[in-house]
């Protein structure tokens, strides 16, 4: 970068340390882009398929490292601690440990936004989380108890968010507009996978055994999330081009106004509402299977794997036929319609039909349709981002509709389950969600 800056350069700064936010768009067409930092500037060349492998990988091993313990781990540890208080327990974990990281998404983001120096904006963040990540799996197998359990889950959720927070935020730094329908797909890809995965490795080949699940899924995610980050081609930030740093403002800076912003607010809603219907089968699934339909709990474990596998091989069929579909006709909201009102019919069949064969008849119907909503939600996302220099902390706040129904289920299954007895009311409530998050799509003016 040269010492001087030209007045375009200048220009720009100026924007970026007023009060005004340069947005994706400004940057494309008021500004000579070629006048951003490099690492900053709109992405126009086509990703390869290397890139988008190793991409892919990583984000399946993100999920790896957390829904197969969610799901299945976890409920056995609680189960041999404490069997009486079952579902308090979970919703405390993990609840509790999802909060600690929907407050780390945002912050992750924005740090790595200024983080400076050879290695790139998001690579050390990649490694030390990928690390951190992998010690704290490590230490979860010899949780003394349900307190220990507690404090160790709230550190992991919070350095394995750090990890997703960047690489979603690689996103918007790597992938050119034209391509993120395909490339956000994967990431919808990595979803079930990393779910179907997860379990049949923990169920089938580690046979449930609770400290073996944490030591090889600890192994197999530090190894790819490192094999990504050194291979990332992650361009550094010079020093002295992001504004003085100034706590005031950066912590104004995470709340993205509705009104400035209506195309992204909108987008979050969907996709916090969406998430409330998964987050009830991540975390409730084993249980729902013991008390609705009486499976002890290694045949529960055994049926939640064929349920995800079932719903996550539909799932990856229509996510790329989704993605590539809706890169070719340029189209994205008409995806998200429909699949809330799938996704709503797949949570009412569980409330309502309670066999095992209503379980695999909803597991097909929320494959259809979370495939098709992730094929093309990221890709959405990515097209109504506020800013252009804080791609990840925005893209962090975004992410913030993951983790919050991860805090909010919890509390509304344990108020349901206790009052009504069975799981019918609370799949009643995530199924109007789910119907919501088609309906409040239509707003957007952004996308098409």
């Amino acid at each position: 970068m040269p010492t001087e800056p030209g007045k375009e350069f200048q220009e720009w700064r100026t924007l970026l340390s007023g009060d005004a936010r340069i947005s994706a768009d400004l940057a494309a067409s008021e500004l000579d882009t070629t006048s951003l930092p490099e690492a900053l500037q709109v992405p126009t060349r086509k990703v390869g398929a290397g890139f988008q492998t190793l991409f892919l990988l990583a984000n399946i091993v993100t999920w790896l490292a957390k829904f197969p313990f969610t799901q299945i781990v976890l409920p056995l540890q609680i189960l041999a601690f404490d069997p009486g208080n079952k579902v308090v327990d979970l919703a405390i974990i993990a609840g509790v440990g999802s909060f600690f990281g929907l407050v780390v998404n945002p912050i992750a983001g924005a740090l790595s936004d200024r983080t400076t120096g050879t290695w790139g904006r998001r690579r050390p963040w990649l490694i030390a989380g990928g690390l951190l990540s992998a010690v704290m799996l490590v230490l979860l197998a010899f949780a003394p108890g349900i307190i220990g359990l507690l404090i160790e889950w709230i550190v992991y959720q919070m350095v394995v968010n750090a990890v997703l927070t960047a690489l979603l935020a690689t996103i918007p730094d790597q992938v050119p507009a034209r391509q993120r329908g395909t490339v956000s797909a994967y990431t919808g890809l990595s979803y079930p996978l990393g779910l179907i995965v997860g379990t049949l490795l923990v169920t089938r080949v580690l046979k449930s055994a609770i400290a073996p699940s944490y030591y090889v899924i600890a192994a197999i995610f530090l190894v790819i999330i490192l094999a990504f980050a050194l291979l990332l081609p992650d361009k550094p930030l010079a020093k002295g081009v992001m504004p003085s740093f100034h706590l005031g403002r950066f912590l104004a800076s995470f709340w993205i106004s509705p009104r400035r912003n209506p195309d992204f607010a909108w987008a979050w809603i969907t996709r916090f509402l969406l998430i409330m219907s998964s987050a009830v089968i991540t975390v409730y699934l084993l249980y729902y299977l013991q008390d609705a339909l009486h499976f002890s709990a290694d045949v529960a474990a055994q049926r939640a794997t064929i349920f995800n596998t079932i719903y996550g091989i539909i799932l990856i069929v229509f996510a790329f036929l989704s993605g590539f579909i809706s890169d070719k006709i340029q189209r994205r909201k008409i995806f998200v319609m429909g699949a809330g009102i799938l996704v709503a019919l797949s949570m009412l069949i569980l409330a309502f039909v309670v066999s095992w064969t209503g379980v695999l008849v909803a597991a097909a119907i929320f494959g259809l349709g979370y495939g098709v909503y992730i094929a093309v939600d990221i890709a959405l996302i990515t097209e109504v981002l506020p800013s252009a220099e804080s791609r990840g902390k925005d893209m962090g706040v975004f992410n913030i509709a993951n983790s919050l129904p991860q805090v909010i289920v919890p509390i509304i299954a344990v108020a349901t389950i206790s009052s009504f007895h069975n799981y019918t009311f609370l799949f009643v409530v995530v199924a109007i969600a789910a119907v919501l998050s088609g309906v409040l799509i239509a707003p957007i003016k952004g996308v098409r």
